[in-house]
């Protein structure tokens, strides 16, 4: 990922996780989708061919909002 920012114009910022700006200043940050709290449907999911699970982290931090996973 970080090799195809780099060659479509982006400027990576230092730190740890991959995080830089497009050509417009737009700050785009790269994170896996099992450590997000976010979650989409499982239809959504089927829709898009995939199959993804979350980490034990972000599936206890969405039970401690009441959210199921």
């Amino acid at each position: 990922m970080r090799e195809l920012a780099e060659a479509a114009g982006a400027t990576l910022l230092k730190g740890t996780f991959l995080d830089f700006l497009d050509p417009w200043g737009n700050r785009i940050q790269v994170v896996e989708y099992r450590d997000l709290q976010f979650m989409k449907t499982d239809a959504v999911l089927k829709f898009m061919g995939l199959e993804l699970d979350k980490s034990e982290q972000a599936q206890a931090e969405l039970r401690e909002k009441g959210i199921q996973t």
